[in-house]
């Protein structure tokens, strides 16, 4: 007896728990129809997956069944932010057990499949084993971990560093997936074959080992559909999965319920006439007339079963070349990767990180990387060593700590009396080993002492101008900041966040990543009336880049502020996207040139923040789109910087601020060589109403008060400056 299979190659989005709703729309035929449109070759990658189904299952029918048994490599990807995504060793090795059972018929509840479907219990005869030997052919227990700001919003961008798919199913969980509400998803054979980068599973943390998530996963990447067909409109209308065992039905939504079990709806009546390969009819089977609402393919939670259609389906699948699922089950991939060695003892990885500082107050950053030095706060230092049964931890740290070591213990608070990098040794020890990680920029203890105050300024020019401007890439990837010395505002000095990106950005979005640079401490304790935070930015977006239909997002740039050494940061500024970018879209690495290239940009700072320590925090939030933000000339100053810009003109130029203006208004100008300056104010019927003469330093900018009471009444007058030889008026509107 031969069944036709038939297929789609795209992604299969399963939808979880209470988040499923049938009026939730899947993204499958989207996404195929969407790849098709991009590449339209993928159709022949299909048409070549049909051809060899046909010839093996042509092959089985004259052959006899086929009863040997495969075994299959598995790798786990954690990709974490040190949350509860940051699953256990021993959670991961109980899941890939227990995901291994239902591919050989072993898993104890097929004891609560219902009488109809009990002799349709099929088994697979695939083993799955987490993989001993990793692709350099080092010792692994088959499981990688990825610490990255991808763990949020996960997708294909979040399968960091892929191992072979012809030698390892990749399976990866984070700790959320988009924003579908999905549980996980993955690609079949034909799609994997076009995008062998994108292949495997990804699949929400929480979903390791729930209600058979991942082996209903790992049957879309051995060619299963749902049991109603291929899309995820599960409940709306009567399907097929192109598998004659399980009889035509409209899905169900989660819940392992009679009506469900139970449901006739579109199975009553339901047979199959089969011809012999003579192509003359020989055999009909009448299958039953319930819906196989247990099958793991199925919505309903009650994951029971996978039919002997469906595993004759995965093993033609994993015989085939296509995606080359066939080399997983050589003997030599089987020796290659380890999967039938016993795991090994190996030496655990030391890892650690950083939880919110404590002491008084609100700590508003996630985790806490700056404090300053004497800060009544305190560094949390947090154990995460993996990959063996810890029993020993030793803590080394520097720059004057409080506990300059520390053993025995999982989790260190600490305090520096030194400012700088702290250098941070963490050593874990087991039963079969040790292993070091050494970080020499863990946390940034920041000097108290003021850099400056009002009138400080700083141009970039050289590396040494910012030795306590500490640039923090959390993540430790290519988007960061640098000071960059081939580009500046007057110079060739500037702060730079790289964001441009050459490849294609398969994996590794920027988007999610935030890095800062903080600012030494400024005195600020008693100025009074304006005081701005300036600079100037150059931004532009790129124009190639992203691909898969990903939605194209810029950077932004925010400024904070902390008068807590570190331990509370408030908003007081954004760039958004569109506003940061000045410079348009440019395809090539974006470096600015003229002046033109650059914007100013002028924070004012609030009065509740203006203390003998108040900071400053550059923090980018990086987008896809993104082409490299440029910093330049940081001042702070009672005038914004399109006033400075405009004062700084020389001695010809003026500027009135505020204008109109109700309560006096400033002058801004530069003086010349011998400093003398003359101003007058007239009225539109030109009567001088305010002259005043004044000697001021030469060559300096100054900001000239100039009260209401000089005006007689509300109205339009003009300022005339006479200054170094030259003469200039402007507009005063008074009200």
């Amino acid at each position: 007896m031969l069944k036709k299979f038939t297929l789609a190659a795209s992604a299969i989005l399963c939808l979880a728990g209470a988040s499923f709703a049938q009026s939730q729309p899947c993204a499958t035929d989207d996404h195929h129809h969407e790849l098709l449109k991009k590449h339209p070759e993928l159709a022949e990658y299909e048409k070549q997956f049909y051809e060899q189904l046909g010839k093996a299952a042509a092959k089985t029918t004259a052959t006899g069944p086929d009863t040997t048994y495969y075994d299959v490599p598995l790798v786990v990807h954690v990709v974490h932010d040190y949350g509860d995504e940051f699953l256990s060793d021993n959670a991961i090795y109980q899941a890939a057990s227990d995901w291994a059972l239902a591919f050989v018929s072993a898993n104890p509840d097929t004891n609560l499949v219902i009488p109809p479907f009990k002799k349709y219990i099929g088994n697979a005869r695939l083993r799955f084993h987490l993989a001993t030997i990793d692709p350099n052919g080092n010792p692994t227990k088959g499981i990688v971990r990825h610490f990255s700001y991808l763990t949020v919003a996960g997708s294909d961008q979040s399968k960091f560093d892929p191992w072979p798919n012809n030698k390892y199913i990749n399976i990866y969980f984070t700790k959320t997936l988009g924003n579908s509400g999905a549980a996980a998803y993955a690609y079949y054979p034909s799609s994997a074959s076009f995008m062998p980068y994108y292949d495997g599973v990804i699949g929400l943390y929480n979903y390791l080992n729930n209600s058979k998530t991942i082996p209903h996963e790992l049957g879309h990447v051995l060619n299963l559909q749902h049991v109603w067909g291929n899309n995820n409109n599960a409940a709306v209308a009567c399907g097929n999965d192109a598998v004659d065992d399980t009889p035509p039905t409209k899905g169900h939504t989660p819940g392992c319920v009679t009506s469900s079990i139970y449901d006739t709806t579109c199975a009553t009546g339901y047979m199959k006439t089969y011809t012999s390969m003579s192509g003359v009819a020989d055999s009909v089977v009448n299958y039953p007339d319930t819906t196989n609402a247990q099958n793991i393919m199925d919505y309903t939670y009650c994951a029971n079963m996978f039919t002997i259609g469906q595993c004759f389906r995965m093993r033609t699948a994993i015989t085939s070349t296509t995606a080359g699922r066939n080399n997983l089950i050589t003997q030599a991939n089987i020796a290659e990767t380890g999967a039938l060695a016993p795991m090994p003892d190996l030496p655990p990885v030391a890892e650690f990180t950083l939880n919110k500082a404590t002491g008084t107050g609100v700590i508003t950053d996630p985790r806490s990387y700056f404090l300053t030095f004497n800060n009544e706060g305190s560094f949390s230092f947090k154990n995460s060593s993996w990959n063996d049964t810890i029993d020993a931890i030793n803590w080394e740290f520097s720059n004057g700590a409080t506990v300059a070591t520390s053993t025995g213990t999982g989790n260190v608070t600490n305090k520096f009396a030194i400012p700088g990098w702290v250098t941070v040794t963490l050593t874990a020890t087991s039963n079969a080993g040790s292993n070091t990680i050494v970080n020499n920029r863990a946390v940034y203890a920041a000097d108290t002492t003021p850099a400056g105050g009002m009138g400080y300024s700083q141009a970039f020019a050289t590396e040494g101008d910012i030795p306590n401007w500490p640039m923090f890439n959390y993540y430790n990837n290519p988007f960061k900041w640098e000071f960059y010395n081939g580009a500046g505002l007057g110079d060739n000095g500037c702060l730079r966040f790289r964001s441009f990106d050459a490849s294609a950005r398969r994996t590794g979005t920027a988007t999610g990543d935030f890095d800062d640079i903080v600012t030494p401490a400024f005195n600020l304790e008693g100025v009074t009336g304006d005081v701005y935070f300036n600079f100037f930015t150059a931004a532009a977006s790129t124009s190639s880049g992203i691909t898969g239909g990903t939605t194209k997002v810029l950077d932004s740039l925010e400024i904070d502020v902390t008068t807590t050494g570190g331990a509370r940061w408030t908003k007081i500024a954004g760039v958004r996207r569109a506003d940061l970018v000045n410079n348009g879209n440019i395809s090539s690495e974006f470096i600015p040139g003229a002046s033109a290239s650059w914007a100013g940009r002028s924070v004012a700072v609030p009065v509740a923040h203006r203390t003998r320590q108040t900071f400053f925090r550059f923090r980018v939030r990086a987008g896809n789109g993104g082409n490299n933000i440029y910093v330049d000339k940081m001042n702070i100053s009672n005038l914004t910087t399109d006033i400075q810009e405009l004062a700084a003109t020389g001695t010809n130029s003026m500027v009135i601020f505020p204008n109109p203006s109700a309560n006096g208004c400033n002058l801004v100008f530069t003086t010349g060589t011998d400093g003398a300056v003359a101003y007058s104010i007239t009225d539109v019927a030109g009567k001088v109403v305010y002259r005043a003469y004044k000697n001021f330093a030469s060559n300096t900018r100054i900001t000239e008060f100039v009260s209401r009471e000089t005006v007689p009444a509300a109205g339009l007058y003009f300022v005339t400056l006479t200054n170094g030889g030259n003469t200039v008026t402007r507009k005063l509107v008074v009200y």
